[in-house]
């Protein structure tokens, strides 16, 4: 693949909205101390916009037409503060739990959608190692959209990560420096990253690795988070498929009859995993397990059994791939 990004069937337009039980991926303006301050003072209740700005901003006879301006642009784009019609802001309403029944459920309320009717983006990303928080960035990113139970798009690209590229990465993913030296940054991507996960639910195998890596990127590149469901393969396989030795995508692509076209690269373990979500959604509902809520509550029951050990304070070389 060459270095820039390569999409099938590129997505469209602005996200498209979450849907059913489970919330699709959007992003957030990041968390900041101004911000923290505006919910404080507006958990006593609904204030008038100086009053707010002057507690927040600590700008005392603070003129209204500044504090306005103030507000807007502290506040305007987080849906947690809600300005009502008289002009006051206050804390929006949280929603009750999503299908959190307590009562026989009316014929004009809408059930759970099943599992196999989701959004699903399955992402895969490689990097220069392993931790996002120590100056690792990626090198290669897919993300795979499944919709109705079928793969329908494809988005995959390699990435500058402004670094070099240690050996045994390269020895891994057979992804050089002379690979990634002309391909574009992740700044230069992430708007076509950020509308192929808008949406749809965060898939992918070690959710919590490709979750960090992503994250942290599309923030440094917009300033937010991005926050939404995620559903990681690794537990999902561990819950139906006790019987196997490894949950590793080697071990769930053979027991499934998956070809992975590329090992350690994003398009091809993204393309392996996303076959892989859709038999596990299938084994799934043969254990009545047929909505998110119905996953969730099956995934909330695991029980690590196994005792974690301690691991050595002193470093110790990175030189195995740890992320699949």
């Amino acid at each position: 693949m060459g270095g820039g990004p390569m999409t099938l069937h590129p997505p469209r337009g602005p996200w498209p909205l979450a849907h059913g039980p489970a919330a699709g991926l959007r992003l957030r303006p990041a968390e900041s101390f101004l911000a923290s301050r505006a919910r404080d003072f507006l958990t006593a209740g609904p204030a008038d916009v100086v009053p707010l700005i002057e507690h927040v901003c600590q700008i005392p006879g603070a003129p209204r037409v500044v504090a306005e301006h103030m507000a807007q642009a502290l506040l305007g784009e987080r849906t947690e503060f809600v300005r009502d019609v008289d002009g006051r802001w206050r804390l929006a309403e949280r929603a009750p739990a999503p299908y959190a029944y307590t009562a026989p459920v009316p014929h004009d309320v809408a059930l759970p959608a099943q599992l196999l009717t989701l959004d699903y983006a399955v992402v895969d990303v490689e990097t220069t190692g392993t931790r996002s928080w120590a100056g690792d960035r990626i090198t290669e990113i897919a993300v795979v959209t499944v919709r109705g139970g079928v793969v329908a798009e494809t988005f995959e690209t390699l990435v500058n990560p402004d670094r070099p590229i240690p050996p045994w990465v390269t020895r891994l993913t057979n992804i050089s420096w002379d690979m990634v030296k002309h391909a574009p940054r992740f700044r230069d991507v992430c708007d076509d990253v950020v509308r192929a996960l808008g949406g749809s639910i965060f898939v992918a195998h070690n959710a919590q690795f490709d979750w960090r890596f992503v994250s942290d990127e599309v923030e440094r590149v917009t300033g937010r988070r991005l926050e939404g469901q995620r559903l990681c393969t690794v537990k999902l396989a561990r819950k139906l498929l006790p019987q196997l030795r490894s949950r590793r995508l080697d071990y769930l692509a053979m027991h499934y009859g998956v070809h992975i076209r590329a090992r350690h690269r994003a398009g091809g373990d993204a393309e392996a995993t996303a076959e892989i979500l859709v038999r596990l959604l299938h084994d799934a509902r043969a254990r009545e397990c047929h909505s998110w809520p119905d996953l969730e509550a099956m995934l909330g029951r695991m029980i690590v059994r196994s005792r974690r050990r301690r691991r050595s304070a002193m470093p110790q070389p990175v030189d195995r791939d740890t992320t699949a």
